[in-house]
């Protein structure tokens, strides 16, 4: 039995209202006995997974002292420190999360006034969000911890290594976030069915 007869079988598991999540499906598997080592495509999951859990365990210690909390609103204030402003919507794309749980971090970010909003000049409808200087501050208080964060979590890896495994990293992303734009309403079967055709 394949990945995608196992992916069929955990979505039909699913509710409506679920939103899944790769450590669900991995989970899944582990439950059903799947033997994880017969496919490279659940080893990688697998082991991102667990990468993205050892990042976020590096980012706690450094944000313990910290006005940020979570490994969101870092990520979310990371990405305006280069931009003059981005729209909310741009902002949520940009980290991958929906509306609802984006605006949440944004608030908080606003609440803490590490980030401040306007509305937008080209549609007065919406709002952009820019970092302030309290903000800037925050993460300068953190860069040198961010540093040894990034240090350990690539530390076994060869110079050549980190450079191999950041382009795979770069071009996995690159790929999701075109799937995370236009796949938002659809299932895992109708994404993975648009894939196969253009494999076709």
């Amino acid at each position: 039995m394949g990945i995608i007869d196992e992916l069929e079988k955990f979505e039909n598991t699913l509710s409506n209202d679920d939103t899944p999540e790769i450590d669900d499906f991995i989970l899944y598997l582990c439950s059903k006995n799947v033997d994880l080592r017969t496919s490279a495509e659940v080893q990688i999951a697998q082991q991102i997974s667990l990468l993205h859990r050892y990042s976020k365990f590096y980012v706690k210690k450094l944000l313990k002292n910290s006005l940020l909390q979570t490994m969101d609103e870092y990520t979310y204030l990371i990405s305006l420190l280069n931009c003059e402003s981005l729209s909310k919507t741009e902002l949520n794309n940009m980290n991958a999360m929906e509306k609802t749980s984006g605006n949440e971090v944004i608030n908080r970010l606003l609440r803490k006034e590490l980030i401040d909003q306007r509305r937008d000049e080209a549609d007065r409808r919406s709002m952009r969000v820019f970092i302030t200087g309290k903000g800037r501050n925050e993460l300068i208080t953190i860069f040198p911890d961010l540093k040894k964060s990034a240090f350990l979590l690539s530390y076994p890896l060869s110079p050549k290594q980190k450079g191999l495994f950041a382009g795979i990293q770069k071009e996995l992303c690159s790929f999701h976030q075109r799937i995370f734009m236009s796949g938002k309403e659809k299932s895992l079967d109708e994404i993975v069915a648009e894939l196969d055709s253009a494999s076709d």
